[in-house]
């Protein structure tokens, strides 16, 4: 056994991976008896340290990282120094009784900060109040991971595309892998999926930022699109929403596998390229409903033909 144990806190040893172990499934049981036996001072420690992992292995289960878990020793160890030493008689009762309270007050904070996420499958639309009552409406193969605190720090992760109606108030902030979209008060569309970044601004005014580019403003009728890692603007007619809320999906000079992917995520469908026409750029749109019908749309004015076998299809020249 190591001689580090000897210097320890109660806390601090029941932090212990192998302590624990030892606590709960009684590993290297032999180890750790000889090593209480060999330190017989230090058993006052060692039954404290027992009696905290007994008590947060009954608390509820969470998922705890390792930044959290140390702040969760710290704050068990910060309760147990407040108690004044003339309470010496009853030390080791109202150390017990902080050190379960610290434990139990530390989980609970991580419990209500812990990320709250909406996952929106192939075929689906999700329409959510955010905890300020700012709306959010997920398209299909998406997901948003919020925090429970989101009314003091309103931001929220993205992967996919959504469209947000946020209400007046503080700094608003949406974080994808492609960029960052901060506003105060407005309505605004984001698509940040692997293969296209884009958003664009409906009311009020959206900040963009993205990796190294200066951050650029939008307002109202422009959008913001990554190409080749930087930030072009263009303008669009704004209406009440983006047309994907209203069943149908367009797209302006987009490669062929962009569209293909759409089509898959809002039919459920399994669509195959033939070989080298995956970079053909498409402009029109298809609607939601009928697969057959889709796909017409998207491959007549190409010049290419699909064959489907249920919700399987493959596309070629």
């Amino acid at each position: 056994m190591e001689d580090k144990y000897t210097n320890m806190s109660a806390p601090e040893l029941a932090g212990e991976d192998a302590f624990i172990r030892w606590v709960l499934n009684k590993e290297s049981h032999d180890s750790w008896s000889h090593w209480q036996q060999n330190h017989p001072e230090y058993s006052p420690v060692i039954d404290e340290a027992i009696r905290i992992v007994h008590s947060i292995s009954t608390l509820p289960k969470t998922e705890m990282s390792t930044e959290e878990r140390t702040a969760l020793w710290e704050k068990i160890n910060t309760s147990i120094h407040l108690v004044p030493e003339k309470q010496t008689k009853i030390r080791p009762l109202v150390k017990w009784v902080l050190t379960a309270a610290a434990a139990l007050a530390l989980v609970i904070w991580i419990n209500t900060n812990k990320p709250q996420q909406v996952m929106v499958f192939y075929g689906e639309q999700q329409s959510i109040e955010l905890p300020e009552s700012s709306q959010v409406v997920i398209n299909a193969g998406s997901d948003i991971k919020y925090k429970k605190n989101f009314v003091n720090k309103r931001e929220i992760k993205l992967t996919g595309e959504a469209f947000f109606e946020v209400q007046p108030g503080s700094t608003f902030t949406v974080v994808t892998d492609q960029g960052t979209i901060t506003v105060l008060g407005t309505s605004f569309n984001v698509i940040a999926r692997p293969e296209r970044f884009e958003v664009s601004c409906f009311t009020g005014k959206v900040l963009v930022q993205s990796d190294d580019n200066d951050p650029v403003e939008i307002t109202p009728g422009e959008k913001i699109i990554s190409t080749n890692e930087t930030l072009q603007k263009s303008t669009f007619l704004p209406s009440g929403g983006p047309s994907w809320m209203n069943g149908k999906f367009t797209f302006e000079d987009q490669p062929l596998s962009v569209v293909i992917k759409e089509l898959e995520r809002q039919f459920g469908a399994e669509v195959t390229l033939a070989e080298g026409i995956e970079d053909i750029k498409y402009t029109g749109l298809f609607e939601k409903g009928d697969l057959a019908q889709a796909l017409d749309l998207i491959t007549w004015p190409l010049h290419l033909k699909a064959e489907m076998k249920g919700k399987k299809v493959t596309i070629s020249r």
